[in-house]
């Protein structure tokens, strides 16, 4: 998942045979889990910000952050407490950090629990999955081989730390300041996992997230990381936030072979095209997250109102993308571009697409 303004805080300084992969947070999530097991909620609590998260990576921090507490909680308590706006304004951010992590530990740890209790049999059965994370060769040394497949492709690519964490099915995985931050838990299913507790959206993905996928996943946040920053005076259209989405499932899959190619999206994209890129057209050039959240990130929007599949706004992007590519001379100067996307207008024209 794309975020446009933490694009320009990353510091990437890895080549991709030297990306570090951190899994220590994982196996700090489960030892709370089995300490929290049979303890009441302000005990189960604690321990969960004690074990799991205080000692957390810089990773595991930001996805506090940005993927586990809940901001308005948060915010509400923290006024409670009599931080008022003038005053958090004031500080400096390492000041503003500080002040922020004790609400945001609890939250977070809240969020967790619920979690938890909302799912319990679904976490249970991944947990040898991902506690098998950093010992699976066929996801570390492929994380490897895409990110220098990927590197091949673009040469100016630096990456940044990978985080394996666990989270609350939020996200599959998105990028921050510290890195790329992989919610572990989403990718851990496999054929015998119980699906029941989930929601729909849920139920209908998780199949295809197996530990395998992460390979994929992890590339396609790496695409991420490369992606320039929205140009100054432009808006975060439909259609450019779909180019971001596609951008990174097309180079991904340039690197490592069609990843997603089972997922919802792709299946149903692939049987209803034309009318997806009909409806697509409608709305394309309009802004805000009350349109962008119909096409992706849409696993809570009715079935009927999100356009045939969860996250189809990526598949338009997708197509967009591969169209581009496929009528570039330039094979090098393309994908540049399709990084840079400096006009996506530009880039659907130029790409010919029209099923």
């Amino acid at each position: 998942m794309v975020n446009v303004a933490l694009l320009a805080a990353l510091t990437l300084q890895h080549p991709a045979d030297s990306v570090q992969i951190v899994t220590r947070d994982i196996a700090n999530f489960w030892r709370a889990y089995d300490l929290a097991a049979g303890k009441d909620n302000t005990e189960q609590v604690r321990i969960f910000r004690t074990i799991y998260l205080q000692p957390g990576s810089p990773g595991l921090r930001d996805w506090m952050r940005v993927r586990l507490m809940n901001r308005d909680t948060v915010k509400a308590r923290m006024i409670v407490a009599g931080w008022t706006a003038g005053r958090l304004d004031s500080l400096r951010r390492d000041s503003l950090e500080r002040a922020v992590a004790p609400f945001a530990e609890q939250s977070a740890a809240e969020e967790l629990l619920r979690a938890l209790r909302a799912y319990p049999r679904y976490y249970a059965a991944v947990r040898p999955t991902t506690l098998s994370v950093d010992t699976n060769s066929r996801v570390t040394q492929g994380i490897r081989r895409g990110l220098t497949r990927l590197a091949a492709l673009y040469p100016e690519a630096r990456f940044p730390t990978i985080y394996f964490l666990i989270g609350t099915l939020s996200t599959g995985g998105t990028t921050a300041q510290s890195g790329m931050l992989i919610g572990t838990e989403q990718s851990a299913s496999d054929p015998t996992t119980p699906l029941d507790e989930l929601p729909d959206w849920a139920r209908k993905n998780f199949p295809t997230h197996t530990i395998e996928s992460l390979v994929g996943l992890v590339v396609h946040e790496a695409v991420h990381t490369q992606q320039k920053p929205m140009p100054q005076g432009q808006h975060d259209t439909l259609l450019r936030h779909s180019l971001g989405e596609g951008i990174a499932d097309f180079v991904s899959e340039l690197a490592v072979g069609p990843w997603a190619a089972n997922t919802p999206r792709q299946v149903y994209g692939r049987a209803h095209e034309h009318e997806v890129w009909v409806d697509f057209q409608d709305e394309m050039e309009i802004a805000g997250d009350s349109i962008i959240r119909t096409w992706m990130y849409n696993g809570m929007v009715p079935a009927g109102q999100n356009h045939g599949a969860v996250d189809i706004g990526y598949w338009v992007g997708y197509r967009i993308a591969g169209a581009y590519y496929a009528r570039a001379a330039d094979k090098r100067a393309a994908l540049r571009e399709l990084l840079e996307l400096r006009d996506p207008e530009a880039i659907l024209r130029a790409s010919g697409y029209a099923p």
